[in-house]
């Protein structure tokens, strides 16, 4: 294991500057990701994340901007690849790869590298980064599946590249079981560019610093980190506090999810216990998505005055039973689990709302998240399998409304609708906050939105059928409201007219329409106490129905 230089000491502001500049370099190695991505669902979205990590596989810094189910996990994504491929098996120039849902992000789409960087032949910590990949073989994007095996290329931990030259084999294994393979491939190399940024930057530290390593610049982040953070746990009341939600899934079944949060001192452990097995559709979470969800949350309401590494980490726990749905055992199908993990950070503040009614927003809208993949073939016989993704609203705060048509948890760009229009052969034929969607209460939720997309039809058209896979929920179970709050209505679904839910595949032709009314966040205390104004406000601005203001705050306008 290396250790500190104990000759080495950091004065406070030099680790300001130097902690400062490790968040920078992985906003720079997001910032390489995107530019040289190939795809829309890393360029324009943003569905990927990167994170630095020292010579003890110890957490540094990772983008901000990612989305939680990409970040989280690379650290246990490290691990695993360190346990094949240990410090003493990795020479400069190599790259690990792996897709394995139980050690990394939850399904075969998200593909993680990692490089590992020397400095004057010494190992001195890794970077790695992660990303939604549009194709990844197998079927096509769907809940559908019956197993893990249907659901793509499966990559275990392989050197991706050996002493800095390409392993032509496993490129060559990818490029075959992949239908997109230039835009898969175009990504990967991406993933490999922001790497190399990555360690470059590190390197140009230990240059700049005359020191031969991190590792006391990240004993002091983690220790530091710890401790910040263990303090702002023990703000919190001590004890035991408990929810059960039911959760709508494809085909209108109901799960069960039980959360138990228990603050100890310093320490949170969140338990899920109690919560539904597995189940049939291609819905489960490994812990390893679960935990990083669940962690997201944790860390939100602890407003930590310090970026996320693994000391700010080390104080939450996270446990499932095994065979659950948020822990599930291969070879179980995985790939929307999306319809179960983005509701872990939601459930968290259920329970923990009667000890911290300061710290929590109501249910989320955006959650699930809402999506389209479609696949299809455009009338210049290119190929199109774009990721277009839509959100919600947030819950209200304590203080305040919610925020309209926001990706939380996920955290995820909307698709902007030229980038669509462009990829599709399709139009927006609308795209507005829906009336009404707001959870009322003291602070009322934010508005979800009505997204309407046709497929077009004649010269501009698609050429054939095209095969479709939609995202979403809380088509049974509203967003919740908190602490006297009111609930949010519920999300709906209809393709060419009819009614529908998320999840099977879907056959589209020219002409189709699809219609999403994605809810809004729940309301947040007693919608008798809030402010006149703001439902007046809201009324002026067609936010909300007179029959709404009538009915939730009984406001009758002069």
């Amino acid at each position: 294991m290396t250790v500190a230089d104990p000759k080495i000491s950091i004065d406070p502001i030099t680790l300001e500057m130097l902690w400062r500049r490790l968040v920078s370099i992985v906003g720079e190695l997001g910032s390489t990701l995107r530019r040289t991505s190939f795809s829309t669902v890393v360029r324009d979205i943003g569905d990927y994340g990167c994170a630095i990590f020292d010579a003890q596989a110890r957490l540094l810094a990772q983008t901000p901007d990612s989305t939680p189910g990409l970040c989280g996990p690379l650290g246990t994504m490290l691990r695993h690849m360190l346990a094949k491929y240990g410090p003493e098996a990795l020479e400069e120039g190599d790259l690990v790869i792996c897709n394995d849902p139980w050690a990394g992000a939850g399904h075969h789409n998200d593909i993680s590298i990692m490089l590992p960087i020397f400095y004057r032949d010494r190992l001195i910590g890794y970077v790695m980064t992660c990303c939604h990949h549009v194709d990844i073989g197998g079927r096509r994007a769907t809940t559908e599946s019956r197993d893990n095996y249907e659901e793509g290329l499966r990559i275990p931990t392989l050197k991706f590249y050996r002493r800095g030259q390409v392993n032509q084999d496993v490129l060559d294994f990818i490029e075959n079981n992949v239908r997109s393979s230039q835009t898969v491939i175009g990504d990967i190399g991406a993933q490999v560019s922001a790497c190399h940024v990555g360690a470059e930057r590190i390197q140009e530290i230990c240059i700049e610093m005359g020191w031969p390593d991190l590792q006391t610049l990240a004993d002091e982040i983690v220790e530091r980190s710890e401790r910040v953070t263990r303090d702002e746990i023990r703000k919190l009341p001590n004890g035991v506090y408990r929810n059960e939600s039911k959760v709508d899934i494809v085909g209108g079944d109901t799960l069960l999810i039980c959360t138990t949060v228990t603050i100890d001192d310093d320490e949170i452990t969140v338990d899920f216990e109690g919560t539904s097995p597995q189940v049939k559709p291609a819905i489960n979470c490994t812990l390893t998505y679960s935990a990083a969800y669940t962690v997201f949350g944790v860390i939100c309401l602890l407003n930590l005055p310090v970026a996320v590494n693994e000391g700010t980490l080390r104080p939450i726990k996270v446990r499932a039973p095994l065979g659950s749905v948020l822990n599930c055992v291969f070879p179980a199908p995985v790939f929307g689990r999306t319809a179960i993990g983005n509701f872990l950070p939601d459930l968290v503040y259920l329970a923990i709302a009667p000890a911290a009614p300061e710290r929590v927003c109501a249910g989320a809208g955006a959650t699930p998240m809402w999506g389209q993949y479609m696949f299809g073939k455009r009338s210049d016989g290119a190929d199109f399998a774009p990721f277009n993704v839509s959100s919600g609203g947030l819950g209200a705060r304590a203080a305040q409304d919610g925020v309209s048509c926001l990706a939380f948890p996920y955290n995820v760009g909307n698709t902007p609708a030229e980038v669509i229009e462009s990829e599709v052969p399709m139009i927006v034929e609308e795209r507005s906050l829906w009336e009404d969607s707001a959870g009322p209460g003291k602070f009322r939720g934010g508005f979800g939105q009505k997204y309407i997309l046709r497929m077009l039809e004649g010269e501009h058209g698609p050429v054939g059928e095209v095969l479709a896979s939609f995202r979403g929920g809380r088509f049974i179970y509203p967003p919740s409201g908190i602490l006297g709050g009111a609930d949010a209505p519920n999300g709906f679904l209809t393709i060419r007219g009819t009614r529908d839910d998320a999840g099977r595949h879907v056959t589209l032709r020219a002409g189709d329409r699809i219609v999403s009314h994605i809810p809004g966040g729940g309301g947040y205390g007693d919608p008798a106490d809030r402010d006149r104004a703001l439902v007046a406000s809201d009324l002026k601005n067609g936010l909300i129905t007179s029959d709404h203001a009538k009915k939730f705050y009984k406001y009758v306008e002069a």
